[in-house]
C-alpha cells in the first residue's frame, strides 16, 4: 500500500518486485533507489531499510540463511 516503511532483518534478505514500484534506502546509504517489476536487491543481514511507495506494490521476501 502507498506510504513509507521501515523494516529490520536479522537475515540476508533479498526482495524480489512482482509488481509496481518501490523507492528503497538500503543500509549505509543516503541515495533513495526505485525498484521496479522485476527487478530486485538484497539487504545484509542485521540491518534496517526503508521503502516508500507512491501506488500499490507487490514483492516476496526471501531470508537466506548462510
Amino acid at each position: 500500500m502507498p506510504g513509507e516503511y521501515e523494516f529490520g532483518t536479522g537475515a540476508k534478505e533479498h526482495m524480489e518486485i512482482l509488481a509496481g514500484k518501490l523507492n528503497v534506502l538500503l543500509p549505509d546509504s543516503e541515495t533513495w533507489v526505485c525498484i521496479k517489476e522485476g527487478e530486485s536487491f538484497y539487504v545484509p543481514a542485521n540491518s534496517k531499510f526503508k521503502v516508500s511507495a507512491q501506488e500499490v506494490a507487490d514483492y516476496c521476501c526471501s531470508y537466506i540463511d548462510e
